[in-house]
């Protein structure tokens, strides 16, 4: 138990400092804050799994600019937009959405499929900082589908899939 903490503690550290430009030349946000790293927590605990494993926390929940200017972007102009409630306020939503989406077990999978692990983590500390997942599940729904786009880009599933799409729907104009 000690030992765990103390991994959490220089994990906590390594991800509060500056991080170097990525490979991609994207600056990474890497101070996601206690909300996200409880919301993580919870999940791990009651699900086990790749949420549980280390590289989590060390890769994957790292989150770029980018990112968070798109769903700032998201946000502020959303017709469904809290008015009680700051980007800031909701932004867990948002990441944890971000880090479900990397998670290689949800391949090929919907939000909805996978929206029940999300929401045990959202725990009661969490409803009352951040807002009740029904308030704010269509951010965590935003970030997944981008993520998931990512890891379709990176692995190049999107060109195979694209590529494949008119043998899959047969002729063009042949009315099948």
């Amino acid at each position: 138990m000690e030992r765990r903490r103390e991994e959490r503690r220089a994990n906590d550290e390594r991800r509060t400092t500056e991080q170097p430009a990525r490979q991609d030349g994207e600056r990474e946000v890497t101070a996601l804050g206690r909300s996200v790293d409880l919301i993580v927590y919870e999940i791990a605990q009651s699900l086990g799994g790749w949420w549980a494993e280390r590289e989590v926390s060390a890769t994957v929940r790292q989150v770029t600019f980018e990112d968070d200017v798109v769903y700032r972007a998201h946000y502020d102009f959303s017709p469904t937009r809290l008015a009680d409630r700051s980007y800031e306020v909701v932004r867990p939503a948002y990441l944890i959405g971000h880090i479900a989406g990397a998670n290689p077990s949800y391949e090929g999978l919907s939000f909805e499929q996978i929206e029940g692990d999300l929401r045990a983590g959202w725990s009661e500390e969490i409803r009352a900082k951040h807002g009740d997942w029904d308030a704010v599940r269509q951010y965590a729904k935003e970030a997944f589908a981008r993520q998931r786009l990512r890891v379709l880009r990176n692995s190049g599933e999107h060109r195979r899939v694209t590529s494949e799409r008119p043998a899959e729907y047969g002729n063009g104009g042949s009315g099948q």
